[in-house]
């Protein structure tokens, strides 16, 4: 999983965002039988300052339908997220941030 925000002043929000849906990820891979294929599956969405998703795009899947929309759940199923500090409220300086985030399949 890669989010493309590394190396900001929000590493300790990030991370913990990350660990939320990679974990999410996981228990959903392990919990399905759909066949591993290799690729990956890249996501835009919004992510809001109350810790909301919205907007959620497919930019790109190399892994077909299915893989993509567990990669969806991944990320929409732990929301809401925690709402943002808020020194990071004032730095990003608007309600919301406009994430790109990857997945790979290996």
């Amino acid at each position: 999983v890669s989010l493309d925000v590394k190396a900001t002043p929000f590493g300790a929000y990030d991370a913990a965002f990350i660990a939320a849906v990679q974990q999410r990820w996981y228990d959903l891979i392990e919990s399905t039988r759909l066949s591993q294929r290799t690729g990956r599956v890249i996501l835009e969405f919004r992510l809001s300052y109350d810790g909301l998703i919205t907007d959620m795009k497919v930019r790109e899947t190399e892994v077909g339908e299915m893989l993509g929309l567990l990669c969806q759940r991944a990320i929409l199923d732990p929301a809401p997220y925690q709402h943002w500090p808020s020194d990071m409220w004032r730095m990003v300086g608007k309600n919301f941030r406009d994430v790109v985030f990857t997945f790979y399949y290996e």
